[in-house]
């Protein structure tokens, strides 16, 4: 009869790659990713770690010269997500990584995301990428209360008097030395006031 070996919890490791969150330092998101890339090639880790993943979105913003300029921001700073089989040799890995904080869970334990969760995270900003044009149509009307949050007439609350829907461009009566005058901005100069 073969005597039954008694197996301690450590011992125990699931081989099934799930998704974790590790905690960064804000701004060395993609500094963490190259990182642990070279530790996975010096290392020959490619079975183990398979995915890093650094959410971003696709943002309209104006430049100083009043120009819209795309650029992609995180979603969420100072996070991102491993595809990978945790244990003892990844978790040690990951921990004395430059710029990590700590693998997200509770107390001493990291905790894998829910099935699916990331597959739906990179969707959804998928969509929101492809919409991005869409998103910055106009949907204001005439004579709606607005306030500037850009620009050379920022904090000044005027009317709309007139709404150009192809070149997303909004006319606002703002009351500028005692007089009202007409003034120009882009739709991403101005948010409604919601009185």
């Amino acid at each position: 009869m073969a005597e039954k070996k008694n197996v301690t919890p450590e011992e125990i490791v699931d081989v099934t790659p799930k998704w974790y969150i590790v905690q960064t330092y804000v701004g060395f998101e993609d500094a963490v990713k190259r990182l642990l890339d070279q530790k996975i090639d010096n290392l020959s880790l490619q079975d183990k770690i398979l995915e890093m993943y650094v959410p971003t979105k696709k943002i309209l913003k104006l430049t100083t010269k009043g120009e819209r300029q795309e650029k992609t921001e995180k979603v969420y700073p100072g996070y991102i997500y491993l595809h990978m089989i945790l244990d003892k040799e990844t978790g040690y890995i990951i921990q004395n990584t430059q710029y990590v904080s700590r693998i997200a869970g509770t107390g001493d334990f990291a905790v894998a995301l829910e099935d699916g969760y990331v597959d739906r995270l990179k969707e959804e900003l998928l969509k929101d990428g492809e919409n991005l044009g869409v998103k910055t149509q106009v949907t204001y009307k005439l004579n709606d209360l607005v306030k500037v949050i850009d620009g050379p007439f920022k904090d000044m609350q005027g009317k709309i008097s007139g709404i150009d829907q192809v070149n997303s461009r909004i006319t606002v009566l703002l009351t500028i030395f005692d007089r009202e005058t007409e003034v120009d901005v882009d739709v991403l100069e101005i948010q409604k006031v919601i009185s």
